[in-house]
């Protein structure tokens, strides 16, 4: 009998050549399908359209209006670490904002760079000034629009897969070197441009 390998069940999407892929515009790279949750709605009630979305944040809207972010990370420090009740704990409480934003038409290398400069992974994205969508550092670096990208995989005993190429390393340190390398650009997070 054969040797079970794994089974990809999400094949990454072709990759594009980094000066490319950082010359694009970031509508490109905008996902549009989003959580949405209130100030005033709690933070189970936000967790819960996080899960229904797949999503790994929510955006908290007035009206039409962008007034902030909650995420995995707010609700896993500012609520389940503090000993908060999600269910009696406002979003208004725990979620991040102002929300920094840039116009659909910057070019991607524009919003990695903002996002290193002030230390976050998600950016609003606006139209005419206007709220239109999100960005991520993920959807950025991997060309995935929507959810969350897979974690590796097992590919032969004692090996990763790569997530983004399928690439082979032997253990997690080399995988995690393979990415960086090939697929993040060293010090590109960081803001180091100087090569693209």
């Amino acid at each position: 009998m054969k040797p079970r390998t794994s089974i990809r069940e999400v094949q990454p999407p072709p990759i594009v050549g980094l000066r490319e892929g950082l010359a694009r515009k970031v509508s490109e790279y905008t996902q549009s399908d989003f959580a949405r949750t209130s100030i005033k709605q709690s933070v189970a009630e936000a967790a819960a359209a996080m899960r229904a979305e797949g999503a790994m944040e929510a955006v908290v809207m007035e009206g039409e209006g962008l007034v902030g972010l909650v995420t995995e990370r707010d609700i896993l420090y500012k609520v389940v670490a503090e000993g908060l009740d999600p269910n009696t704990t406002t979003v208004g409480t725990v979620m991040s904002a102002p929300v920094e934003t840039i116009e659909e038409a910057a070019k991607a290398s524009e919003a990695i760079a903002k996002m290193s400069r002030a230390g976050i992974s998600r950016l609003g994205v606006t139209r005419r000034g206007r709220f239109v969508g999100l960005v991520t550092q993920m959807s950025l670096v991997t060309g995935r629009v929507r959810k969350r990208v897979p974690l590796p995989q097992l590919a032969e005993p004692g090996g990763l897969s790569c997530p983004y190429c399928g690439a082979h390393e032997k253990d997690a340190k080399e995988l995690s070197r393979h990415i960086d390398r090939d697929h993040l650009g060293l010090g590109l997070l960081e803001g180091n441009l100087s090569k693209w």
